[in-house]
């Protein structure tokens, strides 16, 4: 990460942070795309920082409903699947291959199937990403 953080541009006011998700009435259609978007964001906020930026220069946040279980999901760390909830995943999924953390340094591998391998090396002075 990086070591230094440049205050002068720093927002700060006394505002209270909040969200509304929906402040207008919509049309079905409407509803239905405002919902996607939300998931979207929220399924961007929940997964691993190095895969949503990955996903970000890559423009692949593409969701799509899931009506089952994806591949690796662990009902142990995850909670049992329930099918009756709304739920959405990524329409191209990613694996982790590999993740290596050191002092002040991160290294993770993932496949992106078809958009091939790719390489994020983290670390206080830099950021680099590679496809591998």
């Amino acid at each position: 990460m990086p070591a230094y953080i440049d205050a002068e541009f720093m927002h700060v006011d006394d505002l209270p942070g909040i969200w509304s998700p929906i402040q207008w009435d919509l049309t079905p259609e409407e509803k239905v795309a405002e919902v996607e978007e939300q998931a979207r964001a929220s399924l961007m906020a929940a997964i691993d920082v190095p895969e949503a930026v990955l996903r970000m220069l890559l423009g692949e946040t593409a969701i799509e409903r899931s009506y089952a279980a994806p591949e690796g999901y662990d009902p142990v760390q995850q909670g049992d699947w329930d099918d009756g909830i709304l739920t959405f995943e990524f329409k191209r999924p990613i694996k982790l291959l590999n993740h290596e953390r050191g002092p002040g340094h991160l290294l993770v591998q993932y496949d992106f199937h078809d958009l091939g391998r790719w390489q994020l090396e983290i670390s206080e002075e830099s950021f680099h990403l590679a496809r591998i």
